[in-house]
């Protein structure tokens, strides 16, 4: 599989916070003239990826006629959703139910053997530039896009984007991200990649943890070795804060128990993985380097670690790349956010106390100035809304690793943690974020036009 291969699946995976997912086919749809026309039409502008279900293609188009004229947004234009994707039934045991967890994809796909199913999806980038905040898509439909504006943003209900404390048997919480973007010139839409992906209901979720031992509801996520017991933070806070003998127990997180199982070799499924090859960047197990990939030729050569200390590394690197990652990027976030957010106030003061002026001499100029302040508030607004975005996406994504480093056994950890650093790289990439505009006041200045 090549590296864009994973970077598609695991951005599947992250999108549906499951790993009952697996790719089956995947083909560049790219188009060169489209592509210059989005290159000319979004430079400079935060770009986004967003999956869109073939079976929810607007205006009754089809995926070839996509690919070769692309979209046709028309007047009401067409809408993207960015963050979790919700597959009907994906979370039986309640997960979907009464609690939105992300965008409700309706399709439930094509009926495979043994329950399987089978998705199409278009993976697209989404030129979402400056966007217009609205509280529906209907709203959006109905307004004309003010020219500063390149998108229209949908607000979502911001209690059901929060993480939820442990609020399914064995699954961690999840940071849910649902953010709904309406565009309506077609070349801010480029579709990139159709895909067809398989949801296995039967598969084993690698994203559940056992339960734990104490109340056996909650996920475990800290093993105690004088207990030998794996407890989840309620009742470890509960158990070792009985008294001084038990708070001196020591904790570590389950990933890093003494007898953590390190997963199965990719090569020789039946078989426990071993070794990393540093060269293949692949766990490998002792019959690879006896008789299979790695016992002749080149392979022969290749270096190989310890899977565990390969794992502790990958681990130690994760966290700290992610942490300098997030620490600067959302520094610069954090600054921007600031300086609007002071611009904003700036602007509303400035507005207040030319509303106190010219209020008693004719209201017709307070009601143009409000219009104005509106106008430049809407703008700073959109631009603090982006920042915001980007910060909560990099904890999105922060968070599904943090999953994967107390979920996954080494040997899956390593190959997904290549798989996230593509995913964040190519967020990265695309989250460029407009400067501010320099004149934020307004000002009273000879008589009372504004």
């Amino acid at each position: 599989r090549t590296a864009e291969w994973g970077w598609l699946e695991y951005l599947l995976q992250a999108s549906c916070s499951t790993f009952k997912i697996r790719m089956r086919a995947a083909w560049s749809v790219a188009n060169k003239r489209f592509n210059t026309e989005f290159e000319t039409r979004c430079k400079g502008m935060p770009q986004l990826h967003a999956w869109l279900p073939v079976s929810e293609l607007p205006l009754g188009q089809s995926v070839q006629d996509i690919c070769r004229n692309g979209f046709r947004q028309g007047h009401k234009g067409v809408s993207f959703h960015i963050g979790n994707l919700q597959l009907p039934g994906l979370h039986a045991a309640g997960r979907d139910q009464g609690n939105e967890r992300g965008y409700g994809v309706r399709s439930h796909g094509r009926t495979l053997p043994a329950g399987r199913r089978l998705y199409e999806f278009l993976l697209c980038r989404v030129g979402v530039g400056r966007s217009y905040m609205v509280e529906s898509i209907s709203e959006a439909q109905n307004l004309t896009l003010p020219p500063e504006f390149d998108s229209f943003f949908v607000r979502h209900s911001p209690a059901n984007e929060q993480a939820v404390e442990e609020e399914y048997p064995g699954v961690l919480p999840r940071h849910v991200l649902h953010q709904e973007y309406m565009v309506r010139d077609p070349a801010q839409a480029l579709p990139i990649y159709l895909v067809h992906f398989e949801y296995d209901p039967d598969m084993q979720e690698q994203l559940t943890l056992p339960l734990c031992d104490s109340c056996g509801i909650q996920a475990a996520v800290l093993y105690c070795e004088a207990d030998d017991a794996i407890l989840c933070r309620a009742c470890d806070s509960r158990i070792h804060s009985a008294n001084k003998l038990a708070s001196r127990h020591v904790r570590v997180d389950l990933n890093k128990r003494p007898n953590a199982q390190l997963g199965k070799c990719p090569e020789h499924p039946t078989v426990d993985a071993e070794l990393y090859c540093i060269d293949c960047k692949l766990p490998i197990c002792g019959h690879c380097t006896k008789l299979g990939s790695h016992s002749s030729g080149e392979a022969a050569r290749h270096r190989h670690i310890g899977l565990r200390e390969a794992y502790q590394t990958a681990v130690q690197s994760s966290m700290d790349n992610t942490k300098n990652l997030l620490s600067d990027r959302q520094r610069v976030e954090i600054k921007m956010v600031a300086e609007l957010d002071r611009r904003l106030g700036y602007v509303q003061e400035s507005t207040q106390a030319l509303q106190d002026t010219v209020y008693d001499r004719i209201q017709g100029a307070v009601h143009q100035a409000q219009e104005l302040a509106e106008k430049q508030a809407s703008i700073f607004f959109a631009d603090e809304l982006e920042a915001k975005r980007q910060i909560d996406q990099s904890a999105w994504m922060a968070t599904f690793l943090e999953d994967e480093v107390k979920s996954l056994p080494p040997a899956e950890f390593l190959d997904n943690w290549l798989r996230h650093a593509k995913v964040r790289e190519e967020a990265d990439l695309l989250g460029v974020l407009a400067k501010p505009r320099a004149s934020s006041s307004l000002r009273l200045e000879g008589g009372l036009r504004l």
